[in-house]
């Protein structure tokens, strides 16, 4: 989970989030079970909007296993990392910071949860080598044992949250180790 500094909000979220996010919880509000789905402007939707901009934040990669390139081996989703279905974020679904480029993995391991706790790779206080360690010949990433108990805890509660330590992670890494 490298480092990732997030670019200016594309204008289609400056325009819209707001509005968006209102009506998501308006809509939420009114239907708990109600699915999401991406609003559109000038004819395509905010997905297609912002997809170039956050591919481009952490140059095609997962921002959290760091799988490469993504457009080639995934549907490219949009991981919303404050969950768009929990109550507490509604007004939060179009909101530039909650969004990260993610593998389908990746996706599929962390779901709706949430924990206060879970890393962001956009974060200012973020770094891999305070959180994490990697071992290079087995792929392993772990908290790193030197950090403060509360970093290491983080730093596990992110790994088991998105399976970054799951054999097919661990496969992955080892792979772009060789290469």
């Amino acid at each position: 989970m490298k480092k990732q500094t997030r670019p200016t909000e594309p204008e289609v979220l400056q325009q819209n989030a707001a509005k968006w996010n209102a009506a998501w919880a308006a809509l939420r509000a009114k239907n708990p079970s109600a699915s999401f789905n991406w609003y559109q402007f000038k004819g395509k939707s905010a997905r297609e909007w912002i997809l170039p901009t956050l591919r481009e934040m952490n140059d095609a990669h997962c921002s959290f296993c760091d799988a490469f390139p993504l457009e080639a081996i995934t549907n490219e989703p949009i991981e919303h990392f404050k969950p768009k279905s929990d109550p507490r974020f509604h007004n939060e679904a179009y909101s530039w910071s909650n969004l990260f480029y993610s593998c389908d993995f990746c996706q599929g391991q962390k779901r709706e949860q949430w924990d206060d706790q879970l890393l962001a790779p956009d974060a200012t206080e973020y770094s891999f080598h305070h959180f994490f360690i990697f071992d290079f010949t087995t792929g392993a990433i772990a908290p790193n044992p030197t950090a403060s108990f509360d970093m290491q805890e983080r730093a596990r509660i992110t790994i088991e949250m998105y399976g970054l330590d799951l054999d097919p992670r661990r496969r992955m890494r080892r792979e772009e180790a060789r290469k």
